[in-house]
């Protein structure tokens, strides 16, 4: 099988992700079209191939982190510290703390810091 990376993903249709997703629902590609399907529909950078549906991008990045996708845990964590309404402060230190240990992140490093100097 040959591997495809998330910029081959990002140039795909929803209906083509989807398929993605369904053909091996628990493979590291399924998560990673997950992830790209919900970041493409909060974003809607293309809205020809996947239209912009904030909800169903939510949806489709909690999949993704249920899945303990990474880059999903990421991304699902900057989203809430911007745009939640409520935000969990916990949860996010939590979220970040995780993302530091498994992928030595510098911005989730720099992110913390800032958590710990509020």
């Amino acid at each position: 099988m040959t591997a495809i990376f998330l910029h081959q993903l990002e140039i795909m249709t929803e209906a083509q992700l989807e398929a993605t997703i369904d053909k091996e629902p628990n493979s590291k590609l399924a998560d990673d079209a997950r992830y790209m399907l919900g970041k493409l529909m909060i974003e809607g950078c293309f809205p020809d191939r996947v239209p912009r549906n904030e909800k169903k991008g939510i949806y489709w990045i909690k999949e993704a982190v249920n899945h303990d996708h990474i880059p999903a845990l990421e991304y699902k964590t900057y989203y809430d510290i911007r745009f939640e309404k409520h935000p969990n402060p916990k949860k996010i230190i939590e979220s970040l703390e995780k993302i530091v240990k498994i992928n030595k992140s510098t911005r989730a490093c720099q992110t913390l810091a800032e958590f710990c100097a509020a």
